[in-house]
């Protein structure tokens, strides 16, 4: 029977709504291991063990790690608990294994402090006013946490959104039930297990806690990351309930813990049924659903029960173990069934073909610039929307699209500052892209169709040297125009404006589907020929509804309205043009306005400071480059690099202090005409972190070698002195 529950533990609610995260899985294998080394720890052995299996949970997954590292203190105060042989003693047992704990964190500080000091450069989702913070403190589930006692409860549809993933089979809920009814279970063992229970239950449901075991950071999708550690607390339970016969309890008590547990699917069942049908509550309408699927459920919580309660004979233990991995598969395949598929012969043929196209731009390069892919070309090998945000890291080429949850936060602020698109903390993508972005983020090609990369007319490099006005500029948020014409203008003082703007001629608005609702229509007339631009404040503009002189725009999906620059197309001085647009705000007229680029007077910008820009090569953790100065005001090269606190930078082998300029991009002083410039990357806190784990580790086998090697060679010694 333990390969039934271990089998109920690893395909349990967890791994069917978050299968597709592998780095996510790691935890479940080492849960267990951790957990044995505690009860090594109760029963007076040594803690190598815990210290072993913690060490390497935190360093395979350091989050995953860090939910774990804080139920090996629930289950720790819950073995506590339950300990009722005679030899046990707290101080001897609470003393190894804080010792313990505290070197397994310290030895896997490597992964730790680098890590933590990368996600201090994150943004900071953690709830930011009363208001946030009043919402977060509601409950974060409701009754619909019921159906997922049974199959069913996880679809591809809900992946995101959904209750805390607690099945781990309809057999293994019953066996809890009963767990609390068994007489032969001991009291202390029960307020022990019900200890853990209950702290997992009311952290998921409790908003701020639930913070806190995410990092103190709100989740994006997959709200409940850690119950995989109820589904384990519920299994041990279940086999503990197993091995004390259940069908021993009151036949009373038989009944009730039926009709209790299908009494909660249709409790979970009514409560997404009704809730969904409100237009009001889109999450519980993301919820499966099925009426089949609940009599299914019903049908196991009846078989179930006869076998569990009926008879302990090794054919009724069979007929358990059979059900369960039946039950187990079919809800996974449920699950898997439900996924949007790519079509693997296509993407290999993609990536093959993309590879070889891309090939001359890849890593290593004799000189470091950036590409811009416009459209991935793997997109027909997905049913869904694929972007292709980290296409750059899949091709090995530089580029500008990005998704990562320790994607920096000041360096996403800035690009939105230039116009670019970002969906949330954890995306930044090409959209919004302009000439005048290319050419202060070093790119040098444009792939926008299946064909070669484009050369960018404005590409100059990967910095140039600017005077201290380039380096006072000052970037501001919701003022995309205004930030282009600062920089550029800082750049370059010009009397004649870089980006010019194309006035509203005419305007109509036109009410549509409802009350809130409306079509404007604007007439604008470019006064310079070049790529027109639109931007808006309006939160409740749709940018999926522009057209151009009737012709639909395409954009990317934007439903949470974020802001970025939207390319009109190449216009003509003088040549009217219609843009159309639908949105919730009678004002728009004043909060839309359209721009166009003077691309001859940026080229010209572009060819003068060609002459002298920077053009490093970069091999592994380091860049050089030579750059030349052309008037002594230049006192700094501005580098179209992030800034990052692990740079090393000298300028003629001499070190030197860097500077952000532009909110988060390195601007590196100048003294001389000529400077050599060697930029070396060293990980902030990597080295620190390897010698507080090189402590870690040494403190502990310190430990073992006092504590356990030297007493066994004493007390071996006196035994032969005895002889």
């Amino acid at each position: 029977m333990i390969v039934t529950f271990a089998v109920a533990f690893s395909l349990c609610g967890y791994i069917t709504a978050n299968f597709v995260n592998i780095m996510w899985l790691d935890g479940l294998i080492y849960l267990p291991l951790v957990c044995h080394g505690i009860d090594r720890i109760v029963n007076h052995k040594t803690g190598t063990q815990l210290f072993i299996w913690l060490t390497i949970c935190i360093l395979s997954n350091y989050y995953i790690g860090y939910m774990v590292g804080i139920f090996s203190i629930i289950y720790a105060i819950s073995s506590v608990i339950m300990a009722t042989h005679g030899g046990f003693s707290l101080k001897q047992f609470v003393k190894p294994f804080v010792l313990t704990e505290v070197c397994a964190i310290l030895t896997s500080s490597v992964v730790l402090l680098p890590s933590a000091l990368g996600m201090l450069q994150t943004a900071k989702t953690a709830p930011k006013s009363i208001s946030s913070l009043t919402y977060a403190s509601r409950p974060q589930f409701g009754p619909e946490i019921f159906s997922g006692i049974g199959i069913g409860s996880q679809t591809y549809t809900n992946r995101l959104l959904h209750s805390p993933a607690i099945f781990s089979s309809i057999a293994i809920s019953l066996l809890v039930c009963a767990y609390f009814v068994q007489p032969s279970i001991s009291r202390r063992h029960k307020l022990g297990t019900g200890f853990s229970l209950i702290i997992l239950i009311l952290s998921m449901l409790i908003g701020p806690i639930n913070l806190a075991w995410h990092m103190f950071s709100e989740p994006s999708g997959s709200p409940f990351r850690y119950s995989f550690l109820l589904s384990f607390v519920m299994v041990t339970m279940a086999y503990e309930s197993w091995i004390n016969h259940p069908n021993l309890i009151p036949n009373r008590a038989k009944l009730l813990i039926m009709a209790l547990v299908i009494s909660l699917l249709v409790a979970g069942f009514l409560f997404i049924r009704w809730g969904s049908s409100s237009p009001l509550n889109s999450y519980l309408a993301l919820q499966p659903n099925s009426f089949p699927i609940l009599i299914v459920n019903i049908g196991l919580v009846l078989v179930f029960s006869g076998f569990l309660f009926l008879s302990n004979q090794r054919l009724y233990q069979l007929a358990v173990g059979i059900l369960v991995l039946a039950e187990m598969g079919t809800n996974f395949i449920y699950t898997l069934r439900s996924e949007p598929f790519g079509n693997q012969q296509t993407y290999q043929d993609t990536v093959t073909q993309e590879s070889k196209k891309l090939s001359p731009y890849t890593n290593p390069q004799p000189t470091l610039y950036r590409i811009n892919v416009m459209s991935s070309q793997l997109a027909p090998a997905f049913q869904e929307n694929y972007l292709g945000y980290n296409d750059a890291m899949l091709f090995n080429f530089n580029g500008i699209q990005e998704y990562s949850s320790t994607l920096n936060e000041s360096t996403r602020e800035t690009l939105k500052m230039f116009g670019l698109f970002s969906k949330n903390q954890r995306r930044i993508s090409n959209a919004g892209i302009t000439a005048i972005a290319n050419m202060l983020l070093g790119v040098k090609y444009t792939i926008s169709k299946p064909s070669l990369p484009k050369l960018n007319q404005t590409y100059i490099g990967m910095g140039f040297p600017v005077s201290n006005q380039f380096m006072t500029a000052k970037l501001r948020q919701g003022y995309i125009f205004s930030n282009l014409e600062t920089i550029l203008q800082s750049i370059n003082r010009s009397s004649t404006p870089y980006l010019i703007k194309a006035p509203i001629v005419q305007q109509k608005r036109s009410q549509t589907s409802g009350a809130d609702h409306f079509r404007y229509s604007f007439k604008i007339n470019p006064k310079v020929s070049g790529p027109l631009y639109l931007d808006t404040s309006d939160k409740t503009f749709d940018y999926s509804t522009i057209t151009i002189n009737g012709t639909h725009l395409s954009t990317i999906s934007n439903t949470l309205h974020k802001r970025y620059l939207v390319k009109l197309g190449s216009v003509k001085k003088g040549v009217p043009l219609i843009v159309s647009g639908s949105t919730q705000d009678r004002g728009l007229a004043k909060r839309v306005h359209f721009q166009s680029l003077n691309t001859a007077q940026l080229k010209q910008l572009a060819a003068k400071l060609a002459t002298e820009s920077f053009q490093p090569t970069m091999r592994q953790n380091q860049i050089h480059g030579t750059i030349t100065r052309t008037n002594s005001n230049q006192n700094w090269l501005y580098t179209a690099i992030p800034y990052d606190a692990g740079w090393s930078i000298k300028v003629n082998n001499r070190q030197v202090s860097y500077r952000k300029v532009l909110r988060n991009f390195i601007a590196i002083p100048l003294k001389t005409t000529t400077s050599k410039i060697s930029m070396v990357y060293h990980v902030p806190g990597l080295m620190s972190g390897v010698l507080i784990s090189l402590f870690g580790l040494i403190s502990y086998f310190s430990h073992v070698i006092l504590t356990v090697i030297l007493p066994k060679q004493k007390w071996r010694h006196l035994g032969q002195a005895t002889n």
